[in-house]
């Protein structure tokens, strides 16, 4: 038989129990292995590892500057591809603020509408290119803020309360008039604040930290009349 060095069967039962050892001193006669080293072996194979990669914050805040980097972020910030239709929008539009009319930048958001961003408002331009570029398939093609607020009556997407991010705000009872604005929902807080990003706020995308029930938005400082839900929600 082979040997079990200094380990004895009741040395064995008392660290391990009766069936234990026998198995122990068992395999150690099997595989002429020591009874220490066949104590030392793991009871199962180590469980395999793996390494994990993580790429940068796709809602990261874009404030300002020219370089490649931000200018990639600033054609959208793409969330993971096993994210909500509400996350890309949430991505989206963090990733363009800080975009500007200084240098046309935000021209894009009028691609096929005749017009520049110099000369018109583009809340709404800026609230249709965030939902088209997360995927929304219908989205509201109106310039006015007020109008986008009609859209959403009359596709019955519209609500008073209970905004959720990737709702359009809109400031201004819904019709297709002028002097209202729109906005994107990023986060809804604990607090009952809301964070929005809104395009032509001061030239550019804004980030803005509201109260719902106060705040105003629009050339005729209209308070929220309520929020349009993203088709596909």
């Amino acid at each position: 038989m082979y040997p079990t060095r200094h380990f004895t069967l009741p040395t064995l039962k008392q660290r391990t129990g009766r069936a234990v050892a026998l198995a122990v001193l068992a395999a150690a006669a099997l595989t002429g292995t020591g009874a220490a080293d066949a104590l030392a072996l793991p009871a199962t194979p180590p469980a395999a590892t793996s390494t994990s990669t993580s790429t940068a914050d796709s809602t990261a805040t874009v404030t300002g500057g020219t370089t490649a980097d931000a200018d990639t972020l600033r054609e959208g910030a793409a969330a993971p591809a096993a994210a909500t239709l509400r996350d890309r929008i949430v991505a989206a539009a963090r990733g363009q603020i800080g975009v500007t009319e200084s240098n046309s930048a935000c021209q894009k958001y009028l691609t096929g509408k005749g017009q520049t961003c110099r000369n018109t408002s583009w809340c709404a331009a800026f609230a249709e290119w965030t939902w088209r570029h997360a995927g929304v398939k219908s989205v509201p093609t109106t310039l006015l803020g007020r109008g986008v607020g009609k859209w959403g009556q009359e596709h019955h997407l519209f609500h008073t309360g209970s905004p959720k991010p990737g709702d359009l705000v809109v400031y201004g009872p819904p019709a297709s008039e002028r002097g209202g604005h729109v906005g994107v929902v990023v986060s809804v807080n604990r607090d009952g604040t809301l964070d929005t990003v809104e395009g032509n706020v001061s030239n550019k995308v804004t980030h803005r930290h509201i109260d719902p029930h106060t705040a105003k938005g629009g050339t005729k400082n209209w308070k929220i009349s309520g929020y349009v839900t993203p088709p596909g929600a």
